[in-house]
């Protein structure tokens, strides 16, 4: 299991992503030191897998400063010729909801935070992409966006959003800061975005 924590424009998220089935288990514990060492006092939890559902929990990320969290599941009767994720969030309150995303119907131009996490997961998953080229990347791609909203203890799930057009803002901005090195790595997730669905 990977454990990664970042402050994208002081927005700290905490995420974990599986890789080996035995290890899939939340990290709670990280959630709380990070935000501790970002001077937060509000927490948020990672969560695994329900005991007994047979999920494995692809990857999951906590929005320290809302409180709320998001989980990317396989199910038992998982396909991999036909991806459909369990996606959980869960707000601040603990209230949780479920949606299935079926990665072939995800629009990256229209698309909320669940199908593109999921959307990401699979290609992480598939071999397509690295965690670090994908899930990592929407994360701060949804950190960037609150940001910019000054919204950022409001972490919306459900809100649709352009993902092509903030990663070419985030490209414009590493550009304009002759940052060659970070240019290329959101060009490679842009590319990620523009060849459809990563199903196919």
């Amino acid at each position: 299991m990977s454990v990664s924590g970042i402050g994208a424009a002081g927005y700290p998220v905490a995420g974990y992503e599986t890789r080996r089935t035995e290890r899939n288990a939340a990290g709670g514990n990280f959630a709380k030191q990070a935000a501790q060492a970002a001077g937060q006092t509000q927490t948020a939890t990672l969560h695994g897998a329900d005991e007994g559902s047979g999920d494995i929990a692809v990857s999951s990320w906590a929005d320290i400063v809302g409180g709320s969290s998001i989980s990317v599941y396989k199910t038992p009767d998982f396909d991999p010729a036909n991806p459909v994720y369990k996606v959980k969030t869960w707000d601040r309150e603990g209230n949780v909801t479920e949606q299935m995303v079926d990665v072939s119907k995800v629009d990256p131009k229209n698309c909320d935070t669940a199908e593109m996490y999921a959307y990401t997961a699979n290609l992480k998953e598939s071999g397509k992409g690295s965690f670090e080229d994908t899930v990592l990347k929407a994360a701060v791609a949804k950190a960037v966006k609150n940001a910019e909203q000054r919204s950022s203890a409001a972490w919306s799930f459900s809100e649709k959003t352009d993902w092509v057009k903030i990663v070419n803002d985030i490209m414009q901005s590493e550009y304009s800061y002759g940052d060659w090195k970070g240019y290329m790595e959101w060009k490679k997730f842009l590319g990620f975005l523009e060849s459809g669905s990563p199903a196919t």
